[in-house]
C-alpha cells in the first residue's frame, strides 16, 4: 500500500500515564485531540507506573477515541528497569513498525522518554529510515536535588542525556514556555509554544461562601523530615507564612491545602507545627482524587501558589494554574516563567511580588471583596477561554506544515 492511500498519523512517545492519567498524559492527550482535529490518526506509546509487563498484557484493552492506537510499556526507569531495557525497546521499535505498515507516520513527537534516554536515539533512527519528522514536545526541565544522591546521580544523567539526543536529531519544537524554546533553539528550525490545555466541561455554579476562600492543591515537596526548600517545587512554607499573618491580623479567611496533611507537612516543616495547631483559617484536606481536587479548585475564590525561581520552574508552566483558570478561579502568585503572560492582572490573575508586607496586603484586598465581587470576577475568569484547544490550533497546523516544509526546502 503506497503512502498517498493510507491514514496520516503521528506517533506520540514519552513517559506519560494515559490509563492513570498523570499530568503528562493531559498534555499529551489534549495535543493529540488538536491533531485529530487536524486529520491524524495518533498512536501512543506510555508507561504504566503501577503495572509490571505481565501484568499490562492482561489489562482490559485501554479506549483512547477518535480511532487511535496505544502500547502501555511497564515503568521501567527503575534500578530493575535497566535490565528490562533492550526488551522494552524491542517493543516500541516493534508497535511502531506495525503502525507503519497501516498508516503513512508523518511525525513522530517525543514526550521526555517512555524509559531510558538511549530509547530516543532509536527512534529518531526509526525516523529517518521511514522518512518521518522527529519532534520534540518539551514541558520541563527536571532537576533532581531532593532525590536521594546515586538516583540524583543517575537521573541527571539520563536526562542530559536526553536533551543531547533530541537536540541533535529534532525537526521542530513544541514548548510550553520561552525558555524551553530558548534552550533548545536551533537556528531555522520550525517551533511553537503550546501551554497545557484544558478540555473538560466546566459547571459554571460557583458555591462561594461568604468568607473568601483560597485553595492550594499540589505536592509540593518530596516527603521527609525537615525538607529543604531546595526540594520545594511549590513553596506552601511561604503561603503558609502569609496566611498566618492573615490570621494575626484578624483578617477572616480559609485557605483550603489538598494534597498533604497537617501532620505530614508539620513533619517537614516543623517551624509551624505549633502555630497551625492554634488556627482555625488553614484547613488541610490531604490527598483527594482529581476529580475532587477539581472541584474543591472550582469552588474557591482564588488559587494561591508560590514558586520560587529556579530553571524547573522558569521552563515549566503549572497545570494547577491552567486547570484553576480554565474552571474560573483566579490565580494568586509570584511571577515565574511566563505565569503572567496568560493571566490578565486583576481578573484572572493577582500578583505577588515576594515582600512579605506588600503580598500580605495583596491577600487582605481580596478578602475584603463581597461575595457577589468575588463571583463576578470568577465569571470574568473563565469567559476567558485562555487554554481552549480551539485557541491553538491553528498555530498547530501552521507548525506541522512548517516541519515538513522545512524538510522539503532543505
Amino acid at each position: 500500500m503506497t503512502n498517498q492511500y493510507k491514514n496520516r498519523c503521528i506517533i506520540y512517545v514519552g513517559d506519560f500515564d494515559i490509563r492513570n492519567q498523570n499530568v503528562q498524559a493531559h498534555l499529551v492527550r489534549n495535543n493529540a485531540k488538536i491533531l485529530n482535529k487536524l486529520g491524524y490518526r495518533v498512536a501512543f506509546i506510555g508507561v504504566n507506573r503501577e503495572a509490571s509487563c505481565e501484568e499490562i498484557e492482561k489489562l482490559p484493552k485501554l479506549d483512547v477515541g477518535e480511532g487511535n492506537f496505544f502500547l502501555e510499556v511497564e515503568n521501567t526507569l527503575t534500578k530493575k528497569g535497566i535490565l528490562k531495557y533492550k526488551q522494552t525497546a524491542r517493543g516500541i521499535v516493534s508497535f511502531m513498525d506495525a503502525i507503519a505498515e497501516s498508516c503513512d507516520v508523518q511525525f513522530v513527537i517525543s514526550y521526555q522518554a517512555p524509559t531510558y534516554a538511549p530509547i530516543l536515539k532509536k527512534i529518531a533512527k526509526w525516523c529517518e529510515e521511514k522518512k518521518a519528522k522527529y519532534v520534540v514536545n518539551c514541558a520541563d526541565i527536571t532537576i533532581f536535588n531532593s532525590q536521594p544522591f546515586l538516583r540524583r546521580i543517575v537521573m541527571t544523567m539520563n536526562w542530559s542525556y536526553l536533551h543531547i539526543i533530541n537536540k541533535k536529531y529534532m525537526d521542530g519544537l513544541i514548548s510550553v514556555s520561552r525558555y524551553i524554546e530558548k534552550f533548545y533553539h536551533k537556528e531555522g528550525m520550525p517551533s511553537v509554544i503550546i501551554p497545557p490545555l484544558y478540555d473538560e466541561k466546566v459547571d459554571s455554579n460557583y458555591e462561594t461562601s461568604d468568607v473568601a476562600t483560597f485553595v492550594y492543591a499540589g505536592t509540593p515537596f518530596v516527603i521527609k523530615k525537615n525538607v529543604s526548600t531546595i526540594g520545594m517545587k511549590d513553596r506552601l512554607d511561604k503561603i503558609i507564612d502569609l496566611c498566618l499573618q492573615l490570621s494575626n491580623g484578624g483578617v477572616k479567611y480559609n485557605l483550603e491545602v489538598i494534597g498533604i496533611t497537617k501532620d505530614v507537612y508539620t513533619t517537614c516543616v516543623p517551624r509551624h507545627k505549633e502555630l497551625l495547631e492554634t488556627n482555625s483559617d488553614i484547613i488541610f484536606r490531604g490527598r483527594r482524587s482529581h476529580k475532587e481536587t477539581l472541584e474543591a479548585v472550582k469552588n474557591a475564590d482564588f488559587m494561591l501558589n508560590i514558586r520560587d525561581k529556579n530553571v524547573m520552574n522558569e521552563a515549566g508552566l503549572s497545570t494547577k494554574l491552567v486547570e484553576s483558570v480554565s474552571l474560573g478561579t483566579p490565580v494568586v502568585m509570584n511571577s515565574i516563567g511566563d505565569t503572567f503572560m496568560y493571566l490578565r492582572e486583576g481578573v484572572s490573575g493577582f500578583k505577588l511580588s515576594g515582600d512579605v508586607q506588600a503580598d500580605v496586603e495583596v491577600l487582605s484586598s481580596l478578602c475584603g471583596k463581597s461575595k457577589e465581587e468575588r463571583i463576578n470576577l470568577k465569571k470574568e475568569c473563565a469567559n476567558d477561554k485562555t487554554f481552549s484547544l480551539e485557541r491553538y490550533q491553528n498555530a498547530l497546523d501552521a507548525f506541522l506544515k512548517g516541519v515538513m516544509n522545512d524538510s522539503i526546502n532543505n
